[in-house]
């Protein structure tokens, strides 16, 4: 997300963001921002505190909201601007901008960038999945979904949230049998559950990075691709 309203800032940002398949949503007012940084999950974050003098409030309630507290930050400020914001962002770009500022700047920040988008990153993938829920019973579904952080499933049950379960399961090319203890955060009465991985081991948390981070890569162009494989 963009929040300025300066017409060539942003024009120079948005095609910086583009050489790194970054598309942004640009905001000009303090009101749209407040409304998506609540509502949406955004990996970059650009604020121009030349906006208002209100704006600086803006990277406060990044860090407070549970989706956006890890988004890259970069603020934008006047070249002789003091840095007045009590709550810092990740990266400073003082105007007047160039490319080869933002080029600069967005390609030191890709490898803090491609590690927010991995960890919550929600790939589509349909493989089996057998849930063991209280008394051991086992209950098989199948994946909608999964990322670092847990997954979701269609059950022939209808799972109460909070409750503890194991989920075990492979995945597409991958030898490795997941068995990961996680606790049911929601349950639909389609029998659409989503699951918040627990506890997973040291090894099987670095073969589920890896997995999906190749799969991200296979969705990227080949330049992208690259620079995304030597920020990982």
């Amino acid at each position: 997300m963009l929040v300025s309203n300066d017409s060539t800032a942003v024009g120079q940002l948005t095609n910086g963001m583009q050489q790194y398949a970054i598309t942004a949503d640009v905001c000009s007012d303090l009101a749209t921002a407040a409304r998506l940084i609540n509502t949406r999950k955004f990996e970059v974050i650009v604020v121009d505190l030349g906006l208002t003098k209100q704006v600086a409030n803006v990277l406060e309630r990044i860090r407070l909201s549970p989706a956006n507290q890890n988004s890259v930050t970069f603020a934008l400020v006047e070249s002789r601007a003091p840095e007045e914001s009590s709550v810092k962002p990740n990266f400073i770009m003082r105007k007047p901008l160039t490319d080869g500022l933002v080029g600069s700047t967005l390609k030191v920040a890709l490898g803090l960038i491609i590690r927010d988008f991995r960890r919550y990153y929600r790939c589509l993938v349909k493989v089996p999945v057998v849930l063991r829920i209280e008394g051991g019973t086992k209950v098989p579904c199948e994946m909608m979904n999964v990322s670092e952080g847990g997954l979701a499933v269609n059950t022939p049950v209808i799972l109460k949230p909070r409750s503890a379960v194991r989920a075990q399961f492979t995945l597409p090319e991958e030898p490795t049998e997941f068995d990961i203890e996680a606790e049911v955060t929601w349950c639909a009465n389609n029998g659409r559950a989503g699951l918040r991985f627990l506890s997973v081991s040291p090894e099987q948390k670095l073969v589920l990075q890896l997995w999906i981070s190749h799969r991200i890569e296979q969705g990227l162009p080949e330049h992208i691709a690259e620079l995304f494989q030597r920020a990982h």
